[in-house]
């Protein structure tokens, strides 16, 4: 069953988004969290909402050296180049550094001396026409909020990540804190059933875009709960499968899901097999044998992303950069993104790739498209 909540909870969670401090959006929280039910089928999101108000409490009771900090010193901001950016995450000396300069040609230091890396270093990482910008971070600190924070803003940023243990330590209890400081700051990996991506609409429209199902609720069900909610102007995309209270619970309570790869670096010569939650990984025993081909295609594969290349009529060879969309980007799509005229003219394309019957197969504008696929828009 969905959670459901009262109308006074729902009105409350509208003051919370309209919160424009800090202090505010506390407050709001606070009187959010006082109008929730407390039973079962709301554990999830009370621990969600409690977790909020812990962290934006330790934010404002620092907000001034941080401040001084953000302000005063270098910017962590690092602009996204390329078609996919991924963080580096990891303990102190687990690696991340080496292996950045080792994929990318960047220049990271590192040394036996912890905590070398004090600011993101950025490298690139082609695989196949895809342009993958590797961000090498400073290390997470345990107990150290205030430092995790501001790699936590890069983390939510990025694609994707790459997660970096040190094979000669264990490995197990390295990732299981990993996923748990993540997890405490909103953020899951691993093997999930569904993803929630919001952004501003460009149409200035409340829009839902549904890849995958949500059990027992249809598309206006979906629409009247956003609308409960006071949602506007934002477009709401949904991947994969979940139930309409795991939907709402996931919407509201700040929680992100990040694809992510696993690197192994000083892997025992004795490969082991590891349970990553459905994670992919790669063991690296020496840096000799790092396969940059490899960890491109396990990133790339995780991202959730497709190839395609564009022809222009009449021509023999399609482009040799492929536009990276997601999976189940359809013929339509791929013109609005070349350019909205294209999209507005559109008649219909010719396919060469695994999504059609046969070479340079007619399709029309709903055609889903595959990785590899060769598209030739006729307008």
């Amino acid at each position: 069953m969905p959670v459901n909540l009262p109308k006074e909870a729902r009105v409350k969670y509208q003051k919370v988004l309209e919160a424009k401090t800090k202090e505010e959006k506390l407050r709001a929280l606070q009187e959010y969290l006082s109008s929730i039910p407390k039973h079962k089928g709301t554990e999830n999101l009370v621990a969600q909402v409690r977790h909020q108000i812990a962290t934006l409490r330790k934010e404002i009771e620092k907000e001034k050296e941080l401040k001084r900090r953000i302000t005063t010193g270098p910017s962590f901001n690092v602009k996204k180049e390329g078609d996919l950016q991924y963080v580096l995450v990891g303990f102190t000396k687990s690696g991340k550094s080496i292996l950045l300069n080792k994929l990318t040609g960047a220049k990271s230091e590192y040394g036996e001396r912890p905590f070398i890396t004090t600011m993101p270093i950025a490298g690139t990482l082609n695989y196949k026409g895809v342009l993958i910008q590797l961000v090498d971070t400073p290390s997470l600190m345990e107990g150290n909020e205030d430092w995790n924070n501001i790699i936590f803003s890069l983390i939510r940023s990025a694609d994707g990540l790459v997660l970096v243990l040190d094979g000669s330590k264990n490995i197990k209890e390295q990732y299981s804190k990993l996923k748990e400081m993540l997890r405490e700051n909103g953020v899951i990996i691993g093997s999930r059933r569904f993803h929630i991506k919001v952004y501003k609409s460009p149409l200035k429209k409340l829009k839902v875009i549904l890849n995958g199902e949500i059990i027992g609720a249809t598309e206006n069900d979906i629409y009247k709960l956003l609308n409960d909610y006071k949602f506007r102007d934002i477009v709401v995309e949904f991947h994969g499968k979940a139930t309409l209270e795991e939907f709402e619970t996931t919407l509201i309570s700040n929680v992100i899901t990040k694809p992510a790869v696993i690197l192994i670096n000083n892997a025992n010569v004795k490969e082991e097999n590891y349970d990553f939650d459905g994670l992919e990984y790669i063991n690296i025993y020496s840096l000799d044998s790092l396969d940059k081909e490899e960890v491109g295609r396990k990133i790339f594969e995780s991202s959730g992303m497709i190839r395609v290349y564009t022809k222009e009529p009449n021509e023999d060879n399609p482009s040799n950069k492929p536009l990276v969309v997601k999976k189940g980007t359809t013929a339509i799509e791929v013109a609005e993104k070349i350019h909205k005229d294209l999209a507005r003219l559109f008649k219909y394309a010719r396919v060469w790739g695994k999504s059609v019957n046969y070479p340079g197969e007619k399709v029309g504008a709903k055609h889903v498209l595959e990785d590899g696929d060769i598209i030739e828009i006729r307008a």
